[in-house]
């Protein structure tokens, strides 16, 4: 079933850092955050850059706002301000990391993770997210390694788990992946993918039933995932239910035209097994 269910890459963990004691705009452009009111709370940190054009936290606040917001190269810029004004910013090296990481640069991103590292020792995403670098390198003793200690540091950052439950998945170990993921669900009840992993450990353990349950959730969570409604469709598909698997495949690509080949690939194949099963 590998390869007729998409499984979810890993998580980069950002970090946000409170100003105490500097403007309150700084402070309250991340708590709208919070709010998923990305834009205002931009708009919020662009006035406190004006008022404190000097505060590395301004800077670093905004990127991670623009990060999340998807305007990379802007955030880039603003890691880039926050470390020239403070050399010893690790959440910024480990925030930067995650923008060279999504870009392929993963020399730039083990280089920051690495200086993180060296200005804070104990700071468990970048542990995680050398981990998910390492990983993407072919390290993956490393990788196992960085995450483990990500955990020991902080047994409570979901995506540590999550990223090392991908590791397990892709060198076969069921039960860790599955035990990762759930952990991360337990700590992250709103960590859409950490479902969608999970459900595809469930198919490839035979539960299918239980996979349609993660399946659901994830999809109550976020309902533009396409590749969610793939994972689902497949399921439907080998439990009898080719309406139902029709409307999620019309529907995966309503919202990815691209997948298109994939999907159709990905049915012949659970199609020929479903036969050979029968035979």
């Amino acid at each position: 079933m590998r390869k007729t269910f998409i499984i979810s890459c890993c998580l980069i963990a950002l970090t946000v850092s409170i100003a105490n004691g500097q403007s309150d705009l700084i402070n309250r452009g991340t708590s709208w955050m919070s709010r998923d009111d990305l834009e205002r709370a931009i708009k919020d940190s662009n006035i406190a850059i004006t008022f404190h054009p000097e505060s590395p936290a301004a800077y670093y606040n905004r990127a991670v706002l623009l990060q999340a917001h998807g305007e990379t190269e802007k955030a880039l810029a603003d890691y880039n301000r926050a470390i020239a004004i403070k050399p010893r910013y690790a959440s910024a090296y480990v925030n930067r990391a995650g923008i060279y990481y999504a870009h392929g640069r993963l020399d730039l991103a083990l280089a920051d993770c690495n200086r993180a590292l060296e200005i804070d020792s104990h700071h468990a995403s970048a542990y995680t997210n050398r981990g998910v670098v390492r990983s993407a390198r072919g390290d993956f003793e490393g990788a196992l390694a960085d995450h483990n200690k990500a955990i020991q540091l902080d047994p409570k950052l979901p995506t540590a788990y999550f990223n090392r439950g991908v590791l397990y998945l892709s060198k076969g170990d069921l039960n860790g992946a599955l035990a990762d993921f759930t952990r991360a669900t337990e700590l992250a009840p709103a960590l859409a993918r950490a479902y969608v992993n999970r459900g595809s450990v469930l198919v490839a353990m035979g539960q299918l039933n239980k996979a349609l349950i993660d399946y659901d959730l994830a999809i109550e969570l976020d309902p533009l995932m396409a590749d969610v409604f793939q994972n689902r469709g497949m399921v439907y598909l080998l439990l009898g239910r080719e309406d139902d698997a029709n409307r999620d495949f019309a529907r995966c690509l309503e919202l990815d035209s691209s997948l298109k080949f994939s999907l159709e690939a990905a049915i012949k194949t659970a199609k020929q097994r479903m036969i050979e099963r029968k035979n």
